[in-house]
């Protein structure tokens, strides 16, 4: 058995030296792109967690994209990482983008030249190949963007008429009599109001971003995996009409104050069911694996 002695010799490959001009660079870039994106994340901050926002629940978005990027491991490796000089144009353009839109508060345009400039960024750093394989994550990632202020205000309109009149015909099967003006359903002892934080939309938006993200990590077809995210579009229309119906039924059966201690407690317990469903919903397709994990 020949010995060594451990030091390197002609045929031992070398660690390959850090390239100290690319990392000053690409440091100095992402201090630049966090110092632009500052005032989009302080708006963000300030839309997820103002009172009834509709989106408290896209602090959790980039957990789901990491996790979604694990699952996408072996993809990835292989993909492999190849800088991409050329997408510096594009990127550039985003970052303008970027600057204009904060200077003119337009705040749509600004998170949507945000997630562009990102997305440019991790194209020239890692490549074409790379942001193939990893495309669904990272556009899972516009699911943080607020929605325009006037799409947003026309699609909880819809969402609100749909409730009401579903939860009406609830209460109607219920025997209670519901006249339906409106927004309002009037019973003989109660009147309700479906406003806007009770039009299901931000139940509908949480839905849909819990169920893609589900349907992504699920190991099973393509089309059962549309099956499952398209099913909550339904899903959250029928178990927010249930809960605005049965806020009526609490209303008319117990007095008013009964029925804004179950309004305040029932978005929480409505969002446990629509996942437990959509779960069932999954098992019922032969949805046995998520993420690579066992999960019935």
């Amino acid at each position: 058995m020949a010995l060594t002695s451990g030091l390197p010799t002609a045929d031992t490959p070398r660690a390959r030296p850090l390239d100290t001009p690319a990392i000053f660079a690409v440091a100095g870039a992402v201090a630049l792109f966090l110092f632009l994106a500052a005032p989009v994340l302080r708006w963000w901050y300030w839309e997820y967690t103002r009172p009834e926002s509709f989106y408290g629940h896209a602090f959790l978005i980039p957990g789901l994209v990491a996790l979604m990027l694990w699952h996408r491991r072996d993809a990835l490796r292989a993909a492999g990482v190849t800088p991409a000089p050329g997408a510096l144009a594009p990127t550039a353009a985003a970052l303008v983008l970027l600057v204009a839109a904060v200077k003119l508060e337009m705040q749509a345009v600004m998170s949507f030249a945000l997630l562009l400039s990102l997305l440019g960024g991790i194209w020239c750093l890692l490549g074409a190949r790379w942001v193939r394989a990893a495309g669904v994550p990272l556009l899972f990632l516009f699911g943080m963007a607020p929605l325009p202020g006037p799409v947003l205000n026309d699609l909880t309109l819809n969402m609100q008429d749909l409730s009401t009149s579903a939860a009406a015909g609830m209460l109607a099967v219920m025997g209670l009599h519901p006249v339906h003006l409106g927004n309002y359903i009037r019973m003989d002892d109660f009147v309700l109001n479906v406003d806007v934080p009770c039009s299901g939309f931000k139940l509908l938006l949480r839905l849909l971003t819990f169920s893609a993200a589900f349907a992504y990590l699920s190991e099973t077809t393509l089309a059962k995996r549309w099956g499952i995210f398209l099913f909550s579009l339904p899903l959250s229309l029928a178990i927010n009409a249930l809960r605005i119906a049965l806020i009526g039924l609490v209303g008319e059966c117990l007095g008013t104050t009964a029925a804004h201690v179950f309004h305040d407690w029932s978005g929480l317990l409505t969002t446990i069911l629509c996942m437990a469903i959509l779960l069932g919903f999954a098992r019922s397709l032969g949805c046995r694996r998520f993420a690579g994990q066992p999960i019935f």
